[in-house]
């Protein structure tokens, strides 16, 4: 039977078409598609718990639901821990506020000694600069309390869909086994394993990581006596986990907290401290810990980022890599589209890198394809 092409025009219409209804789609429905993603993620990552409990002989609805039990129980721990700084802070929040000011005011003096533009012209030009940042701080403050309602939803229906997926965890492959034909289902369950192993392996290292990042920033904090250095040294190995534009987020927050809570001196040895882990993270940490499995070139994971936050906001940035490395293993499986892996991938030479997906193709099929039963 003769297989019917269409013309370049035409699948090039019909590919825009596609992508712009996915991104409508994604956009429209973030409400049920957010917390439905990082639902898929935690269930992931707590996979391998599940598979220990039923191993001893826990019934599979009690085994999701412990598993899920223990992570909410860890998130809690951390908070707990981060409880009491917080409260200090926000308590000293007055304080920190005219010290911030009393700051600004000592560089204004310095300014116009040294410049001689006076304080009336800097604080015109100030004004302008930051009416809509304030504004749009101001903003969100409000917004942040006025929808905790909205987060605990968020949070509630989160940890529900991890369980059901835990638990359906079955049914949902045997459903997607069901949508191929016959041919194509070694293919199907080639992408699960891949992305199953990717994505344990991707969140396990990302863990691990954040937490050698928390305790490397909170030591040589609390060694230069800096105020806040738990607070301070935990949020930026949170904030890390989005790259680059995390990093510089976190610089900034630590730098003005340091100035109004110490002298510019600590807010200076602060930011180079925070530069040095970082560098440490990005070429030591993070490929020995995470592996090449998630391996991405900067060029796509800033575009991500970015295409993250034009569309789920913050929580866009924080899924851009999780998405990427699974488009870039369903790209690996499928060899019409396997020269995307190039465009996704390191700057690995390009026969170099074809072969290198064959050969992980093949070793992560025979270790994970025994892992899933289409029959259970």
């Amino acid at each position: 039977m003769n297989e019917f092409k269409l013309p370049f025009n035409a699948r090039l219409t019909f590919t825009l078409f596609s992508i712009i209804l996915v991104i409508y789609i994604a956009h429209t429905g973030s409400n049920i598609i957010i917390p439905l993603t990082f639902a898929t993620l935690i269930a992931i990552g707590l996979l391998p718990v599940v598979h220990q409990l039923e191993k001893w002989r826990f019934p599979r609805g009690l085994a999701a639901f412990l598993a899920v039990l223990l992570f909410i129980i860890m998130i809690g721990l951390v908070t707990m821990l981060l409880g009491t700084q917080m409260a200090s802070f926000i308590s000293d929040f007055p304080t920190l506020e005219q010290k911030l000011f009393q700051l600004i005011a000592n560089t204004q003096d310095w300014i116009n000694h040294q410049f001689h533009v006076d304080s009336g012209t800097q604080l015109s030009y100030i004004e302008k600069a930051m009416a809509g940042t304030i504004g749009t701080a101001t903003s969100f403050i409000s917004q942040t309390f006025l929808s905790v309602s909205s987060l605990l939803v968020f949070i509630v229906f989160m940890f529900l869909y991890a369980f059901f997926i835990l638990y359906y965890r079955r049914l949902l492959i045997a459903f997607l086994i069901g949508l191929f034909t016959e041919e194509h289902r070694d293919k199907l369950l080639k992408v699960i394993a891949s992305t199953r192993s990717v994505i344990k392996s991707y969140l396990g290292g990302l863990v691990i990581e954040m937490v050698i990042v928390a305790v490397l920033n909170t030591t040589v904090f609390l060694i230069l006596g800096i105020k806040y250095a738990i607070l301070l040294g935990v949020m930026a190995a949170i904030f890390n986990i989005i790259p680059y534009v995390g990093i510089l987020t976190a610089a900034v927050l630590t730098i003005l907290v340091t100035l109004a809570t110490g002298t510019p001196v600590q807010a200076l040895q602060a930011g180079i401290v925070l530069f040095l882990v970082h560098l440490l993270d990005s070429n030591v940490l993070f490929p020995s810990i995470v592996g090449s499995k998630v391996r991405i070139n900067a060029l796509v994971t800033i575009i991500g980022v970015v295409l993250g936050n034009m569309l789920w906001g913050i929580p866009g940035m924080f899924l851009a890599i999780p998405i990427i490395a699974i488009i870039k293993i369903i790209c690996e499986n499928i060899p019409e589209v396997t020269p995307w892996v190039l465009l996704l991938g390191d700057e690995t030479s390009p026969s170099k890198r074809i072969k290198q997906v064959k050969e992980q193709k093949e070793k992560t099929a025979e270790e994970n394809i025994d892992n899933i039963d289409p029959k259970e």
